[in-house]
């Protein structure tokens, strides 16, 4: 991204405009940024920004005689840069909301998969957009944690499989009547010994004879009871799609044209899509957000998609993303989803300045040197000569820089002292 031709006014500005937009729906203009954002700078001056803005591409405008309102890649410099984070990281659900999560936590959820609806359905409510949660690990890199054949007739018994992320499923197999109930539970527990920690790919034939070996049974009367538990694998394995809030789309005016948001709705029936957006936006650890145009699938390409993954200890618990207009409230719907991270794994409050964002990908976790916000030494540098020509002082320009709290500056002081 051409950062660079972008002074901290330009920048400033852009910031002011993208956050009226997502406030207000309307396109801003120059006269608005003045009287709402203390900036000391003339309508005429902040218009002749915007117009420069425009002319770099990142601001539209719509109508000639209407404001400007951000371009794709405004909003990419927005959520990479300028948008601030630290006042809305802390934010808590209301009293209510937290009380009826609380509860269904408690009484609802039986497995893992449950945790991540649930967590959908609060973050819709929360961000009132579109939630879209996937189960698991959607890549097929979840393990077998344990499995147990237990006998129930003679020629039947019931497996049960365990996954790394607390799956559980279960399933009635057919097998050779002359496996005894003893020789059937030798076979369960070698085969719990042999597979446990494995992808099911990764079960071979020396794997299924060695079970053989172990308990006596020949490959041929064996390979029943193993077919059985590839099959109960593979349920437990099976992605499982969520869709919350779709109706939210309406109430954005982006798509109050009916065959457009039709169109989207459509989209959200479409399971395999939406595992293939789920999959595109979570091949790396942290949170992702894509704006717009960036986004592969056809269709969404006046949507923005911000996705989470959940782990807890290693294991990939499944991923929530949050679908809306590219005019979206991009750092409450980035504090919902931290909110949600804190939930779901008892992880730690994340203290000030750590939450990082790099190109297209936010790091819950931060990086150091990397704190949101416009660089420091590149705003001391802008901000270090003399008055401009519209009679700005560095000092003034440097104060209504809402990016640079005061909360960054002395988590940075608190680093350095240490």
């Amino acid at each position: 991204m051409e950062q660079d031709e972008l002074d901290l006014r330009k920048m400033l500005i852009l910031k002011a405009v993208i956050d009226d937009y997502i406030e207000t729906r309307e396109p801003v203009g120059s006269r608005t940024i003045a009287k709402k954002y203390d900036m000391g700078l003339s309508s005429a001056t902040i218009r002749n920004e915007m117009a420069d803005l425009e002319e770099l591409g990142y601001l539209s405008q719509p109508h000639t005689s209407a404001g400007r309102v951000p371009s794709d890649k405004g909003y990419r410099l927005y959520v990479d840069k300028l948008m601030n984070l630290e006042e809305k990281l802390g934010f808590e659900p209301t009293p209510e909301e937290l009380e009826d999560v609380k509860s269904r936590m408690q009484h609802e959820i039986g497995e893992m998969s449950d945790q991540i609806r649930v967590a959908s359905e609060l973050v819709s409510r929360l961000t009132e957009y579109t939630s879209i949660a996937v189960t698991g690990a959607a890549d097929g890199t979840r393990r077998i944690k344990a499995l147990q054949v237990v006998p129930v007739e003679p020629g039947k018994a019931l497996a049960v499989i365990v996954l790394d992320d607390d799956t559980v499923r279960n399933a009635v197999i057919q097998h050779d009547p002359a496996i005894v109930p003893e020789v059937l539970m030798k076979v369960s527990t070698q085969c719990n010994l042999l597979f446990a920690g494995h992808r099911v790919e990764e079960i071979n034939l020396n794997m299924i004879d060695a079970v053989s070996e172990a308990t006596g049974v020949s490959r041929a009367a064996l390979m029943p009871v193993i077919d059985g538990l590839f099959e109960c694998i593979k349920k437990a394995e099976s992605t499982e799609v969520y869709t919350e809030g779709a109706a939210k789309f309406l109430s954005h005016p982006e798509f109050s044209d009916v065959g457009k948001a039709r169109g989207i709705l459509e989209l959200l029936n479409r399971d395999d899509l939406m595992i293939d957006l789920i999959k595109e936006c979570s091949t790396a650890d942290g949170l992702v957000i894509r704006i717009g145009s960036e986004n592969k699938i056809e269709g969404l390409n006046e949507c923005s998609v911000v996705t989470a993954s959940y782990s807890v200890n290693g294991v990939k618990l499944g991923t929530i993303g949050v679908l809306g207009p590219t005019r979206m409230d991009y750092p409450r719907v980035v504090a919902a989803l931290e909110y949600v991270r804190r939930r779901l794994t008892g992880g730690r409050e994340l203290p000030a300045g750590t939450v990082s964002i790099q190109k297209g990908m936010l790091n819950l976790e931060g990086e150091a040197g990397t704190e949101p916000g416009i660089d420091g030494a590149k705003a001391d540098n802008v901000t270090g000569g003399a008055k401009d020509n519209a009679g700005v002082d560095a000092d003034n320009l440097a104060r209504t820089d809402k990016v640079r709290n005061e909360g960054l500056l002395r988590s940075r002081k608190q680093e350095e002292g240490q």
